[in-house]
């Protein structure tokens, strides 16, 4: 396996951070300053808006940057995934702040859009009027994992609505705050989990073949698996502090959820697909959700994928799976229209053009790989886990666009890919998720050196 190293730093002042040794408790609100005063982490800039200006509660994919803002690109739709581990992260890291407020508004939104616009169609399903198992003529009658985020309407256009790990998502992230009394649960909401749960379980989620994180290939994903059934395990907590409450849905759907889902986990892990075979793939970064913040997998499994994902792990940050041909070599010359959505015949042709090292490497896992360190380090005290913790901070830090980015210094990017010979940002920068995935790197590393992780009067006064 190729040694995990740490690039040299977009940013000359970040490079005091960038290095092998651990920081110290007073480095970490240093550097979580100087990302305050450049806006690195500023997420606010994503909020959607309505036609007065008034933010709607989600956000989009990738914020406003110094070229202006992702109008007309699909990349300013608010997704279901994005936005609930978007969610939970500013909770997270500023629970009594402007960060729970917003993580309570972006939550109420989707849960606002699904009970208008998509709780007909699981009903349709769940009562056995509608299959849904089929073609790409039924991905549409799925619930829908994107939305118009400054409306809060359904968007119609056709679109790969597959994706079992953004409902996992949603009900978790939802049933976080809820044990936290952050948000408590309402009638319609609870209603809506339960409706979920139960569509979840008329599809057979545990074998069916979606599309996984990244949209694309047809297949049964660990990936997706895993934000399902750490929603079960939520939700039954949420149940079991609450003796008088009765499941909305079908009696026995979370343990029929927890019994399928688990078996299955346990014949995939930790490769991301063993089925269908033509579309298998061990190492893949989205099985680090299922490590940190999930926590859906135990410490020997934990260690099995970060074991795989040195597979992908690159000179500047982490690719999405091996072959992978997104925002591969030349990707906006081979593609006039860098935010198309493909079939799965079209995967076959967009793959063929890939090479093996040409994969973009996406900056959203580095900082969940050292959170997760970080939290093996916080049980264990093990200094190599802190090692590790750093090692990957780190490398997120050093990720941190530099002052010849063509959409501005000092950002998040999605990925860097390869055009015209060079490594440099992808269009998508910056990326909302990468900014909250450090934000909670941030917050782990300042509990590992025995800070809170929270925003302080200390931290207040360095700014």
């Amino acid at each position: 396996m190729p040694v995990v190293s740490i690039s040299k730093p977009f940013q000359t002042p970040l490079e005091k951070f960038c290095r092998p040794e651990p920081l110290s408790l007073e480095e970490v609100a240093e550097v979580k300053a100087l990302l305050q005063s450049k806006g690195t982490l500023d997420y606010s800039r994503a909020k959607c808006k309505d036609a007065r200006g008034k933010p709607t509660g989600p956000f989009s994919a990738s914020a406003a940057n110094a070229k202006g803002d992702h109008t007309g690109s699909s990349m300013f739709g608010s997704w279901l995934r994005d936005n609930c581990i978007i969610a939970y992260g500013i909770w997270l890291t500023d629970p009594d702040g402007s960060g729970g407020a917003d993580a309570v508004a972006c939550l109420n939104a989707i849960a606002t859009f699904l009970l208008t616009y998509q709780s007909h169609k699981m009903e349709l399903v769940i009562n056995g009027h509608k299959n849904v198992k089929g073609d790409e003529q039924t991905w549409m009658d799925r619930p829908h994992i994107r939305f118009i985020g400054e409306t809060g309407k359904e968007d119609t256009k056709w679109y790969n609505h597959k994706q079992n790990d953004a409902l996992g998502y949603f009900l978790w992230a939802r049933t976080q705050l809820a044990l936290a009394g952050k948000m408590p649960f309402t009638g319609d909401h609870l209603k809506l989990c339960a409706q979920l749960f139960d569509f979840l379980r008329v599809i057979e989620c545990w074998e069916d073949l979606d599309a996984g994180h990244w949209e694309e290939h047809s297949a049964q994903h660990a990936s997706s698996l895993g934000p399902v059934l750490a929603a079960v395990r939520s939700f039954q907590k949420a149940l079991d502090a609450n003796p008088g409450w009765v499941f909305p849905g079908k009696s026995d759907t979370l343990q029929v959820l927890e019994k399928n889902l688990a078996a299955s986990l346990k014949q995939i892990l930790p490769n991301e697909v063993v089925k269908p075979k033509q579309n298998a793939k061990d190492a893949d970064g989205a099985l680090i959700f299922l490590c940190y913040p999930l926590e859906v997998v135990d410490d020997d499994m934990g260690a099995k994928i970060l074991q795989q994902m040195e597979k992908i792990t690159g000179h500047i940050a982490v690719c999405r799976y091996r072959k992978d041909s997104y925002w591969c070599k030349d990707y906006k010359e081979l593609y006039a229209d860098p935010t198309k959505h493909f079939t799965d015949e079209e995967l076959k042709e967009r793959d063929a053009n890939i090479k093996p090292g040409e994969e973009a490497q996406w900056c959203l896992f580095d900082p969940m790989i050292s959170a997760y360190y970080g939290k093996l380090y916080q049980k264990t005290q093990k200094s190599e886990y802190l090692s590790k913790q750093q090692l990957f901070l780190a490398r997120s830090l050093a990720a941190i666009t530099g002052d010849e980015c063509e959409f501005g210094p000092w950002m998040c990017a999605e990925a860097y890919y390869l055009a015209k010979g060079k490594w440099q940002p992808n269009d998508n920068t910056p990326l909302v998720w990468t900014m909250v995935d450090l934000k909670m790197a941030l917050y782990e590393m300042e509990r590992s050196l025995g800070g809170t992780g929270l925003p302080s009067s200390s931290f207040c006064a360095i700014l």
